[in-house]
């Protein structure tokens, strides 16, 4: 078969189906996309809340809990202690199929009744306004982490000790401020770093200890700039510079900043790959259009995959992995899935599932919302083997017939509105766009104005100058003029760390890094060099001195 070009349905712009994409969809038995890639993974992602935590009522109990999920949403929760537990039977909002009826409408009643967890976390320790996370301890505001200890403001993150407002992080220790740092030391506001000590405002530097401000360099010590400086000197420069004050450190980051773009960029963060493209990508072979991935084969459009376990044969997935193949627009799914479609946190060993919502351990549901350990069954009731094919069949030309089956589940039903979800970090709409587009808007996002009792201005410039007294006082973004708090944790760290304490809210130091790590999107482009072409996740309009892997290596090793 050879590749069409078709026309997205939602945003009509034009985008290609390769041949072997025909192959996979007739691998699992589903019609080709009507919606272009980035239509599809913003319609994925509305279906994911990352980062905001809200007080809901417990279903059982009655009692405000926090949640993932606000209010306002018309899903209920439970507990998730109480909700994986033996005590209540999900089989019990098990409804007949109507005939008669549409299956989305019947699905939506089924989503608004069965309850959810509050939270999507296990094995946690004393730990506050976290989510998404597992085997975390005594952190604070932390989400999509594992193994994480002693953090605040770290969002994905493995490993990690003692680190606080990074993102992209694994196993360092005594940091703050980074964006995809592996295995560093006490390592502060640097890029795509790994395998450093004691480096500040760095870019692209590995095997480094004592650098300040510099780009691209591999086993080196005391350099400022680029600049080799004997030990004396390096310490004596770098007590001039007065990092602890917030004035002096903004004005170098501001120059930091500026010199990283004199030096070349690899067009792609991997290594070990074959035949790959995309960003942030590992230890893969036939990976097309991916981000953040390691151990991908034979996929294409996958995001957030980094489990230890292979990933093989498939399309528009996003989030966990660990041992999964052909899974087809879904996210939230993992540890031996097989054969998932239009489903999100369907694990471990979800098999032959389609559109069900927290299922884990069951294979062959079809509508299900927190089934576990279950087989043949259509909004949670139970059929026999042959019942249940010859009903699904039927919904699935119904579906067809109304050109709906191949896409995630409606937006409308979402559990979360557009502005709770992470569609909206990679997707930014205004609440008419988003309510134009079919999706919820939520006015109350839990954000606080004018609520502050100390201005800006008022703030000490150097963090020595700090009174233990700002925990307790109210402070306002320079930004967006968000209320937000100094734990005492995070002060202590300030102050031993000599760090400044922090102008903006954590929302919008969050969305600062996201400028350094680059969006889930690439263009085509050419080496800065040789010409090459090459794909990015740099625009074209952007400053930065993109190179191939070939002239990279040339200039920087």
């Amino acid at each position: 078969m050879k590749s069409e070009t078709k026309n997205c349905q939602n945003c009509q712009k034009d985008f290609i189906l390769e041949a072997e994409d025909f192959n996979f969809y007739e691998k699992i038995k589903v019609p080709p996309p009507t919606f272009c890639p980035s239509c599809r993974f913003q319609r994925r992602m509305a279906w994911r809340n990352d980062w905001h935590l809200f007080k809901k009522k417990d279903a059982l109990t009655g009692k405000e809990i926090f949640s993932f999920l606000p209010e306002e949403s018309p899903v209920k929760i439970y507990d998730r202690d109480y909700w994986i537990s033996d005590a209540w039977d999900p089989m019990e909002y098990g409804q007949d199929y109507d005939f008669k009826r549409p299956f989305f409408e019947q699905f939506k009643d089924l989503l608004y009744r069965v309850p959810l967890p509050a939270h999507s976390m296990v094995y946690v320790t004393n730990c506050r306004y976290c989510a998404n996370a597992n085997s975390i301890k005594n952190c604070y505001l932390v989400r999509a982490a594992s193994y994480t200890e002693d953090s605040a403001y770290l969002i994905w993150d493995g490993g990690s000790r003692e680190c606080f407002d990074s993102h992209m992080t694994n196993k360092c220790e005594l940091s703050y401020g980074n964006v995809n740092t592996a295995t560093c030391y006490r390592t502060f506001f640097s890029v795509d770093c790994e395998s450093c000590q004691e480096i500040i405002l760095c870019k692209d530097c590995v095997g480094c200890n004592n650098c300040l401000a510099s780009v691209g360099l591999r086993n080196k010590s005391y350099c400022i700039f680029n600049q080799q400086y004997a030990k004396e000197e390096y310490v004596k420069k770098i007590n001039e510079f007065n990092l602890g004050s917030d004035k002096s450190f903004q004005s170098l980051k501001i120059q930091a900043y500026e010199y990283w773009l004199n030096f070349p960029q690899k067009y792609i963060h991997g290594r070990q790959n074959i035949k790959v493209s995309g960003d942030y990508i590992y230890e893969s072979k036939n990976a097309v259009n991916c981000f953040r991935v390691v151990g991908v084969e034979d996929s294409k459009f996958v995001q957030n995959i980094l489990d230890i376990g292979s990933v093989k044969d498939c399309y528009d997935y996003s989030n966990f992995g660990q041992n999964a193949e052909l899974i087809y627009e879904s996210l939230v799914v993992g540890i031996g899935a097989s054969n998932v479609k239009f489903s999100a946190q369907t694990y471990p060993n979800a098999k032959n599932m389609t559109y069900c919502i927290f299922c884990n351990n069951s294979s062959d549901l079809f509508g299900c919302v927190s089934l576990r350990k279950k087989q043949y069954c259509i909004l949670n009731k139970q059929y026999t083997k042959e019942e249940y094919e010859k009903i699904r069949e039927h919904i699935i030309n119904e579906l067809k017939e109304k050109d709906l089956y191949g896409l995630m589940m409606p937006q409308e039903i979402a559990p979360f509105a557009y502005n709770e979800s992470i569609a909206h970090d990679n997707f930014p709409l205004t609440e008419q766009e988003a309510l134009a587009q079919g999706f919820r808007w939520e006015d109350d996002l839990q954000k606080t104005e004018g609520k502050e009792t100390i201005q800006p201005t008022k703030i000490p410039d150097c963090v020595k100058d700090i009174l233990d007294s700002i925990t307790e006082e109210i402070l306002k973004c320079i930004d967006c003029n968000r209320n937000y708090k100094i734990t005492e944790q995070e002060l202590l760290f300030y102050k031993k760390m000599n760090i400044p304490l922090p102008r903006e809210c954590f929302y919008c130091r969050h969305q600062n890094r996201i400028i350094r790590r680059g969006p889930y999107k690439f263009w085509d482009r050419q080496c800065a060099k040789c010409g090459k072409e090459i794909t990015a996740n740099y625009a074209p309009d952007r400053p930065e001195i993109v190179y191939c892997e070939k002239c990279y290596q040339q200039e920087v090793y």
